[in-house]
């Protein structure tokens, strides 16, 4: 039986993993390289698909009150902001701001006995017999090693195979603003999309104070850090969006902070185990960032390995089983998220008039099928036929 487990990485998926793994009753480590937990502000959605995986396991009350139900989402025209289409959500859907969300789940991991070891970057691991060496020259061993370091893992690379995080040629623009500067049309505090020429934006409340997030999403062949903290300039991104709603780039304007970074891509490794070590959340399957679902999937991760574990003494068996359902979600994901990002930034105004007949049509179907799937089910369905 699995005794106890480190996790390296304090951010959604090694939290979440670990907070599962501790309420099961496993000893769980946590190893963050940094000095604490320094989640930038921004925003992130959490769907059906993740909401429902979070209250089974008894985190969804303590986040209910940090977050925003924002009850549906509008598809925009970029010029007049005129809409295309709606979608009603009900509260299985919520935004938050990332720093909130991350320090609830290392409160509550820390909460039930977990612990959370900061300024630790693991140097080596010893697969096999899952041994990790620390910063400080300290060796432990474990069951299990869960790696939750990211889409720049070096321990993925160390260790699983070599390929590099691939430049997408998009951009984002990150910033955070205040309800009083949000555009003044119906349902401005549900998620809102903007399709545009060659990109587009979305802004929604986080729950956080008043705080609004945006992101814009921008073609561009030549940028490439990968950096959430790399700070943009505030007149570069408003030309970049030039043209674009007045009242939406009014909203740009009053953000003090504008953040800019590259998003790079990854593809899945053949497999997401070996031996004693396991990868989840953007260290096995990072994606762009079109549909929401990178958080999402990160639970998905946590609770998919721990529900597995659970009365299961074989656990080359389980990290069997959880490659095969995580390897094929992450990987239809990722593609969907690719072309979604192909589909919302349409230039040509004729395949633009179709992009928008399309969404009439299909968005509400295609949005219900992606939050929709219940890996709960799923994982019944391994454990009955076995």
């Amino acid at each position: 039986m699995l005794r106890n487990v480190a996790v390296i990485g304090a951010g959604v998926s090694g939290l979440t993993a670990g907070y599962a793994l501790r309420k099961s009753g496993i000893e769980v480590d946590v190893f963050e390289r940094s000095e604490s937990i320094k989640e930038f502000g921004a925003g992130i959605t959490l769907s059906k698909n993740a909401t429902i995986l979070l209250q089974d396991i008894g985190l969804m009350e303590s986040l209910s009150y940090k977050g925003h139900y924002p009850m549906g989402s509008y598809i925009r025209d970029y010029k007049n902001a005129k809409v295309i289409q709606s979608k009603t959500f009900n509260k299985n859907f919520i935004t938050l701001d990332r720093r909130d969300l991350v320090a609830t789940l290392a409160t509550r991991l820390e909460d039930i006995g977990g612990s959370i070891y900061f300024d630790s970057e693991i140097k080596s691991i010893d697969p096999i017999i899952g041994e990790l060496l620390i910063s400080n020259k300290e060796k432990k061993s474990y069951d299990l090693i869960l790696i939750c370091d990211g889409i720049q893992s070096s321990l993925r690379e160390s260790y699983f195979d070599n390929q590099q995080p691939q430049f997408t040629n998009y951009v984002a623009w990150r910033g955070m603003t205040t309800l009083e500067n949000l555009p003044e049309y119906e349902g401005n505090d549900k998620v809102n999309v903007y399709y545009g020429p060659g990109g587009h934006c979305v802004h929604y409340p986080t729950g956080r104070e008043n705080l609004i997030n945006f992101i814009a999403i921008e073609h561009n062949e030549t940028w490439s850090e990968e950096s959430w903290k790399t700070e943009g300039n505030k007149s570069e991104f408003l030309n970049c969006f030039k043209g674009w709603n007045e009242d939406l780039l009014s909203m740009f304007s009053s953000t003090q902070e504008i953040y800019k970074w590259g998003i790079f891509e990854r593809s899945l490794p053949k497999t997401l185990y070996r031996d004693k070590c396991v990868l989840l959340g953007d260290a096995a399957h990072p994606m762009v960032p079109f549909l929401g679902q990178g958080g999402c999937l990160a639970i998905e991760d946590a609770y998919c390995l721990m529900s597995l574990l659970m009365g299961e003494e074989d656990i080359n068996k389980v990290l069997q089983q959880y490659d095969k359902l995580r390897n094929s979600r992450g990987s239809w994901i990722q593609k969907r998220s690719k072309f979604q990002g192909i589909f919302n930034h349409v230039s040509n105004p004729l395949l633009a008039t179709i992009r928008n007949f399309v969404t009439k049509l299909i968005m509400n179907s295609s949005v219900n099928k992606l939050h929709s799937y219940n890996l709960i089910k799923e994982i019944s369905k391994v454990k009955a036929y076995k």
